[in-house]
């Protein structure tokens, strides 16, 4: 089978072409596009009766209901942090981090601990810069303060059900912003939980402000005391903490006898276990560590 040679269509052939009685037309995409901007400008005029025109923009501020906000999330949805420091190697370190280790992560919160402390005021104040740096990183829903001489002693429950339990007879569950224990005073700030909204920096701020007006050398006040003075002094707080059972979240064992109403002690399958004051109430070298090691099999892991 032979193949026609046709000089004309030779390809790559440098004969001059053909002129066509019409140009030939290429696809060009940047017309296409000048088109489509031609076209969404023109969407956007707005003509008035004088036949005057103007380009209006539209903008909408869409904002995030409260129940997508970091400390509004629902409880099933929430990132909780729980947070101590310690400032010195002590005989039970070990076992307070391993235990406040273990259980955030059965459960999958966040677990944060400082080693050193350098707020002026002093060194329980550092929980506050804690707190408040967790607040600000805007990652989690609640934060679980914990003082150093605590354990949990029952890793199976959750953190999710103490704040729904101790919301459940709030007027409004949202304005909440704190959930405290007495005991056998007004409040112990070892294991508070705080809601992490930027709202909550308000209370901490004023306990700050309070400490600062009213400290002087004679007269010595302590993160605590400043925070009962305005917890309890203060009817603009009223609505945004809630008293729940010294049991609940700060349970005190047998040789630490400074119970709240319900005089409850420690015992066995009760959440946490807090050795506030140990040094107080037992003649020991090292009151805390004796009750760590003795309480530490009354854990359930």
């Amino acid at each position: 089978m032979s193949t026609m040679y046709h000089p004309a269509k030779k390809p790559y052939s440098p004969v001059k072409p053909v002129k066509h009685a019409f140009p030939r037309r290429y696809f060009d995409p940047s017309r296409i596009l000048l088109v489509a901007v031609i076209l969404l400008l023109i969407f956007f005029f707005r003509f008035d009766s004088t036949g005057t025109s103007e380009v209006t923009v539209d903008v909408r501020v869409v904002s995030k209901p409260a129940s997508a906000l970091p400390g509004f999330r629902p409880l099933n949805q929430s990132r909780i942090a729980i947070v101590t420091f310690t400032t010195e190697q002590k005989s039970f370190t070990h076992l307070s981090l391993k235990n406040k280790a273990y259980y955030a992560k059965k459960h999958g919160y966040d677990f944060y601990i400082d080693y050193e402390s350098s707020n002026k005021r002093g060194m329980m104040w550092h929980k506050f810069d804690m707190v408040q740096k967790v607040i600000n990183a805007s990652e989690h829903d609640w934060v679980w303060w914990m003082d150093f001489d605590t354990l949990i002693t029952n890793t199976n429950t959750k953190l999710e059900d103490i704040i729904s339990d101790s919301l459940a007879d709030a007027t409004d569950p949202d304005s909440v912003d704190y959930i405290f224990t007495p005991d056998c005073f007004e409040l112990n700030a070892g294991s508070f939980l705080t809601r992490a909204s930027p709202r909550s920096h308000i209370f901490i701020n004023r306990v700050i402000e309070y400490h600062t007006a009213n400290a002087t050398q004679k007269h010595q006040l302590s993160e605590q005391d400043c925070m009962r003075d305005i917890l309890f002094h203060s009817s603009s707080m009223e609505d945004q903490f809630v008293m729940v059972p010294q049991w609940k979240l700060n349970a005190f064992p047998e040789e630490i006898p400074c119970y709240d109403k319900d005089d409850k002690m420690f015992e066995r399958g009760m959440f946490t276990l807090h050795f506030a004051g140990a040094w107080a109430h037992l003649q020991e070298d090292d009151p805390t560590g004796f009750l760590m090691k003795k309480y530490e099999r009354e854990i359930i892991w």
